[in-house]
């Protein structure tokens, strides 16, 4: 074992793993090529043309998908970007409604980052731009710097134009999405694109389930068509909702008819219309490939613009209404540096959970449609979106699940479907923005809540979680609670705080049991899954299902001598009955077989108290076996 030992650590670090069957074992091999640390240096710290052209291919991903592009793909890509420019019409208007800024900020959303994102992306298939809960966290930041500089004005008499001049909604939306995509820029350098395996699917579904919540919260003035005081802080949810039940007496029936017709229209023709639809438009050869999604809520937008033009709903009926549109670009503008510093706070939250929620929907689709994303690539694509559209008067973006859905099942093949979107929001940017004024903000509404619905269904994962794990569902209830009371930025806060919590416990108080056979001489745990499971005559077989480091080690000696005290005392008379025999109590256990699978670490506390666990038991007249050592 020894000979082994030292035969093995005798080979260099740049080996490979060479499988021999004639003794079942793994020993590194060496590669001959980097036997010479000449060649290793040449081969990887020397620049070379071949290293600066896969550098350009890594940094500019659409240089590879370029020079592989099918022209067959262009029909398939031309009606995916087409379709989702008109639902980014719909939810762009949407979600800048969400974020508190203008509805053409909404427009330029959809316009700006799918162009960036298409030159640095990886992902050939996710649509980038507003979404529901970045677009919250945005609105949140604007709220509280609208009430700061209101209370500015009371403490130091500054006028109102100079409060506006520096704190304008869209001046603060502009330097946040600026500090949101410096700080992933500067992730994305130093390799921390591995961050999201910190964030589990747990913990995203808590969140996402109650920002959804908070979401719909924040909906429900313009859905009854009253005015309430924006809050902010903990319990914010509370005094809204108690407000809005004191002013239930002045909804405006006409603003709460236009949200409840829209919801159901909306409703409807996606749940119970489309799919009818889908499965009509099989039949016919023309599109039997392809499933063109009814575009109903740019319907809604369009039929309720119309009555509320026809029939002068914001002047006779007092509905509120987007007003003001207008056409074409921003000029670019440079940023208010001195709200730089005060937006760091709220600037990584948004950071971390557009790119957890973004990677995460890039890496399910990729392993999907069999290709790779790269986590550093993406963390710094999503960078310079933020920071590039940032001067452009646009919020901070991230992946849509719903428009990415479109596009997948609409055959979209790379990018160029982002870019032919933008073509096609370009003419409605320029021309068709201002017919859009006299909409009712009734109709974004309806739209915003019904994209909600699979959000608000992720309340039911904490049955599921439930039923598997309590710890995780412990992650859950914590993550959706601290974020409703104390919103999206302490929640966020508390939720990976627990998560590392639990992460902690499942190592600090691991699994330890005792294992037995079956009637086909399998090895199984001898717990209520395999009540069947016997023991050997004088064998103790056990197992510890985590690496031995200095927070555990205690609880690895105690466990293990403990299940040896219980289990031979427990088991004697189970024993006896299927072996037909009597077994001795001083026979009981005389081998114990300690199954090292699960150990993959030791460190040196570890260890210590691993090798004083040994002594221990032979002290006990225990002869101590350790079988599959990693």
């Amino acid at each position: 074992m020894n000979d082994l030992s030292e035969d093995m650590n005798s080979f260099p670090n740049n080996s490979k793993m060479k499988y021999q069957s004639s003794k079942q074992i793994f020993v590194p091999v060496t590669n001959e090529k980097y036997k010479n640390s000449t060649n290793y240096i040449k081969d990887n710290c020397i620049p070379s043309n071949k290293c600066a052209r896969s550098y350009i291919n890594r940094f500019f991903p659409f240089l590879t998908w370029l020079q592989y592009y099918d022209i067959g793909w262009i029909p398939h890509d031309l009606l995916c970007g087409v379709t989702v420019s008109i639902i980014y019409i719909s939810q762009g208007m949407a979600y800048a409604l969400l974020a508190n800024v203008p509805a053409i900020i909404g427009l330029y959303m959809s316009f700006f980052p799918p162009l960036i994102y298409a030159l640095f992306g990886t992902s050939r298939h996710v649509s980038i731009g507003g979404i529901a809960v970045i677009s919250l966290m945005t609105g949140n930041v604007v709220n509280s710097f609208t009430i700061e500089s209101s209370s500015t004005i009371i403490q130091t008499n500054i006028t109102d134009n100079t409060i506006r001049r520096d704190y304008n909604e869209v001046t603060i939306v502009m330097a946040l999405s600026f500090t949101v995509g410096l700080i992933q820029l500067i992730l994305s350098i130093f390799r921390f694109g591995f961050v999201t395996v910190f964030l589990s699917d747990t913990f995203i579904s808590g969140y996402t389930a109650s920002t959804a919540v908070l979401v719909l919260t924040s909906q429900m003035p313009d859905f009854f068509g009253i005015k309430i005081q924006h809050r902010t802080g903990f319990f914010k949810i509370v005094y809204i909702y108690i407000e809005l039940f004191k002013r239930l007496r002045e909804t405006n029936l006409i603003t709460l008819t236009i949200s409840i017709s829209g919801i159901i229209t909306i409703y409807t023709v996606k749940e119970y219309l489309e799919p009818y639809y889908k499965r009509m438009i099989k039949k016919w050869k023309i599109f039997h490939k392809v499933q063109i999604p009814i575009p109903i809520e740019l319907i809604v937008i369009i039929i309720g613009t119309i009555l509320s033009h026809k029939f002068h709903l914001n002047s006779r009926y007092n509905v509120k209404t987007i007003k003001t549109i207008g056409k074409g670009f921003r000029a670019p503008e440079w940023h208010q540096w001195k709200l730089l510093p005060l937006l760091v706070k709220e600037s990584i939250s948004i950071a971390i959970v557009s790119y957890a929620i973004s990677y995460s929907l890039a890496k399910n689709y990729a392993k999907q449609l069999n290709y790779i994303v790269d986590a550093n690539q993406e963390l710094s694509a999503y960078g310079l979106c933020n920071i590039i559209c940032s001067f452009f008067g646009c919020y901070p973006s991230a992946s849509s699940l719903a428009r990415t859905s479109v596009c997948v099942n609409l055959g979209g093949r790379t990018q160029l479907v982002g870019i032919i979107s933008s073509i096609f929001l370009l003419i409605t940017i320029l021309k068709i923005g201002p017919l859009l004024e006299p909409m009712p903000k009734a109709c974004l509404v309806a739209i915003i809540i019904v994209s909600l619905r699979n959000l608000l269904m992720k309340v039911r994962d904490i049955f599921t979680i439930g039923r598997v794990t309590k710890l995780e569902t412990i992650v859950w209830i914590s993550t959706f609670f601290s974020t409703i009371i104390l919103d999206v930025d302490y929640g966020l806060i508390v939720g990976i705080c627990v998560s590392f919590i639990v992460v902690i416990l499942y190592h600090f108080r691991p699994r330890t049991f005792v294992l037995g056979v079956l009637d086909d001489n399998q090895v199984h745990n001898m717990s209520r899954h395999y009540s069947n499971a016997r023991e050997l005559p004088n064998i103790k077989i056990l197992r510890f299902e985590s690496p031995i480091m200095y927070f555990n080690g205690e609880y690895f000696n105690d466990s293990i001598l403990k299940l040896l005290r219980d289990e031979s005392k427990t088991n004697e008379k189970k024993l006896d009955s299927v072996n037909e025999k009597f077994i001795d109590d001083d026979q009981n256990g005389t081998h114990v077989i300690v199954d090292c699978s699960a150990i993959s670490q030791i460190d040196y506390s570890g260890g210590k108290i691993f090798i004083q666990t040994i002594k221990e038991l032979n002290d006990h007249k225990y002869k101590v076996y350790l079988c599959n050592l990693p």
